[in-house]
């Protein structure tokens, strides 16, 4: 069985079994999902739901899920733009609880 590893939504983990295809476009051999707002939903769920601490790469593909600026997702979780940055860029892990 053929995985796709799905590296355009800024995940490095996130592997396709299924609901994907290979297609031809004028530009070359792409990739088609079935289903990408399903897909980044069921991502998104997984990644609140596991009860571990959010990498920087998952906490800015949530952002960028709910459409949050960095400015918007600081002023929401009361903490500054700059405590954003620092856990997107990896500086430290984000507890949810």
């Amino acid at each position: 069985m053929t995985k796709y590893h799905y590296t355009e939504c800024g995940l490095n983990n996130i592997y396709l079994l299924n609901g994907y295809k290979f297609i031809q476009t004028s530009r070359g051999k792409a990739v088609s999902i079935h289903d990408l707002d399903g897909l980044h939903k069921a991502i998104g769920l997984f990644l609140v739901s596991s009860k571990k601490e959010l990498s920087g790469e998952q906490l800015r593909f949530l952002r960028k899920e709910l459409l949050k600026s960095p400015t918007a997702l600081a002023k929401l979780l009361g903490v500054s733009l700059a405590t954003i940055q620092r856990w997107e860029k990896g500086g430290d892990d984000l507890q949810i609880s």
